[in-house]
């Protein structure tokens, strides 16, 4: 894992596509703006491992395309 300290506006680039900018810094809080191609998808990590709901709570008939949409 690289660790970095970066300042309020400082920035850092991951492959030459993404660009990670600490936008905000207010107390224990930093907020980052992620900037991507649309096929890049970018998911916070503790909801990219979630079970997703009809998985949870149903069986595989749930899971069924839904032939009106």
């Amino acid at each position: 894992m690289l660790v970095l300290s970066r300042k309020l506006g400082q920035a850092v680039n991951l492959g030459g596509e993404v660009r990670i900018t600490v936008v905000k810094i207010d107390g224990n809080s930093v907020r980052i703006g992620i900037e991507a191609p649309d096929e890049v998808p970018v998911k916070r990590l503790e909801i990219a491992f979630e079970v997703p709901e009809p998985l949870a709570a149903g069986s595989p008939e749930d899971l069924a395309p839904d032939p009106f949409i």
